[in-house]
């Protein structure tokens, strides 16, 4: 059974009232196929319904079966193809079958993207295998003697694996359990309906009603002699599998890779510089925050070199020799390895764009507010689209595209994306900086507060850093708010929700947030905004 709601497709193998109420008549006229004029007004409808019965006891209770495919026994293969299998593609295809949708994901690499496999998940891994050195070395000031102890650097890749296999293995799964076929190929777009597929047995051809094109990214190069990606020069998926620790690496680039890269290095032991050709790292960021997190990497070894590029480098005996220019001239030095971590590139080439006429601007597959193309049957979410390339903003951007395709109005918004870095001490924002806030209205309002004053974090050992709310002085809604310290990039979600919901500084005051956690250094930056820091 299909049933137009609105713009939306609802479909339905069966539906069975298994206690009555005001919702019969709406059940009977779908069964029996007559047109219910107000059907469209489908809120209004509801709220009259809800007033209608007792909640607790007289609510209906609907049992259903799994809906048919939209389009079984149609001329298309599937409803939707989807090329790439990470954060963009694999939750694009779930959302799409749970729509309904008969859905076939084309993946030439391994499911789960660069995120799982050589990205957001392996560098965590790493990350956490960091913490625990820096918990044995800390040890002794929780009452812990360690006397000695050994990095296994073997056990910590191996570590790394088993969470990479785990998390890829789960989606693998997914894909079974919502009947989503799995082809391994590389995908090729040849018209508005079909995707070629290039596999082990041949070429094979896939026709669907619509295809979201997920093909994500890759490492971006720079155009420097010397710095072409070897032995010695390393992307970010060189620097997840090493079997030595370098002594002395030169990070190009101040940005969440760069960083992270960087301070695990570190903290195993390497000599580490960052060069960065702005004024600050993590250029787009707020500028206290930046300031406040470089102090905190700089104690914990890395080294900055701001308002640098690096414009050669040579290979001399093992090591590389880098020129680098600053507004003080140019100086060189030699590193073990260079690790480029100057952000990804779109991974446009041989999809079929050009062919099929898919605009782009040769960076980016150009997309509007549904991130459907200027072709109407194709869709394209995640880094193939451009910035913001994060996984979390991909995989809502796949889940607009399949919305949309199937006939929900969903259109994605931008306004509330959350940005992280897993250093020690962590950095997370949402919405507008301080800088960008002060450009945009006359009354703007900060309130801050240390985690150096909060319980918990004292408790751990971790009171480094703060958060700081951007408010409208006239009416206190949170324009931004950036953080810097324990487990901040968990304690962001409060804040893009509240950024989402356009919710006041008061909201935030007004909620209760538990003792003793960290969350209350958000209650209390809150408070100061308005000048009621209790504990301040």
């Amino acid at each position: 059974m299909l049933a137009l709601v609105g713009s939306a497709f609802l479909c339905v193998r069966e539906v069975k009232l298994v206690s009555s109420g005001p919702l019969g008549p709406v059940y009977e006229s779908l069964k029996t196929g007559v047109t219910l004029p107000n059907l469209v007004d489908l809120p209004d409808l509801l709220s009259e319904v809800s007033t209608g019965f007792d909640q607790t006891t007289d609510a209906p209770v609907y049992e259903t079966e799994p809906r048919e495919q939209l389009s079984a026994g149609s001329e298309f293969d599937a409803d939707i193809v989807v090329i790439g299998s990470g954060p963009a593609g694999y939750v694009g295809a779930i959302r799409a079958a749970q729509l309904g949708a008969r859905v076939i994901v084309v993946e030439k690499g391994d499911v789960g993207g660069v995120c799982l496999n050589v990205g957001c998940i392996p560098t965590k891994a790493l990350l956490a295998c960091v913490s625990v050195v820096d918990q044995v070395r800390t040890a002794k000031s929780f009452g812990v003697e360690v006397k000695t102890f050994d990095l296994n650097l073997g056990a910590m890749m191996a570590h790394k694996e088993r969470v990479v296999k785990q998390l890829t293995s789960g989606v693998e799964m997914l894909f079974r359990k919502n009947k989503i076929q799995l082809i391994r190929g590389k995908a090729r777009i040849v018209d508005p309906h079909t995707v070629a597929v290039d596999t082990e047995t041949g070429t094979q051809k896939l026709t669907a009603r619509f295809i979201l094109t997920c093909t994500g990214s890759r490492p971006a190069r720079l155009p420097v002699p010397g710095l072409e990606f070897g032995d010695r020069v390393w992307s970010s998926t060189e620097a997840l599998s090493f079997s030595c620790i370098p002594q002395k690496i030169l990070a190009i680039g101040a940005g969440a890779i760069g960083l992270e890269a960087g301070y695990t290095f570190a903290r195993l032991g390497s000599d580490v510089l960052v060069v960065e050709m702005m004024s600050q790292i993590l250029p787009a960021s707020d500028a206290e925050t930046a300031r406040t997190l470089q102090n905190a990497l700089e104690r914990a070894g890395m080294r900055f070199k701001l308002n640098s590029i690096v414009v050669r480098a040579e290979d001399v005996g093992s090591r590389k020799k880098v020129w680098i220019k600053s507004e003080e001239g140019e100086e060189t030095d030699e590193f073990d390895v260079v690790l480029v971590a100057v952000g990804r590139t779109p991974a446009l080439a041989d999809i079929g764009l050009d062919e099929v006429g898919v605009k782009h601007d040769g960076r980016k597959i150009l997309v509007n507010e549904h991130m459907q193309t200027n072709i109407p049957s194709i869709y394209a979410a995640g880094d193939c689209i451009g910035e913001p390339m994060l996984a979390h903003v991909a995989w809502t951007e796949s889940k607009v595209a399949v919305e949309h395709a199937f006939g929900l109005n969903s259109r994605m918004s931008y306004k509330a994306v959350p940005a992280c870095v897993y250093t020690t001490p962590e950095c997370a924002s949402v919405g507008l900086t301080e800088e960008k806030a002060r450009e945009r209205y006359r009354d703007v309002r900060i309130g801050r507060y240390s985690f150096s004053h909060n319980g918990k974090a004292l408790a751990i050992g971790e009171s480094e850093g703060f958060i700081k709310f951007v408010t409208d002085g006239k009416y206190g809604q949170i324009l931004g708010v950036h953080m810097v310290g324990p487990h901040v990039t968990d304690l962001i979600a409060q804040a893009t929700l509240a950024i989402r919901n356009e919710l006041t500084i008061d909201e935030v005051i007004e909620t209760i947030h538990p003792h003793p956690t960290l969350s209350e250094v958000a209650q209390e930056a809150a408070m100061d905004a308005r000048g009621r820091a209790i504990h301040k």
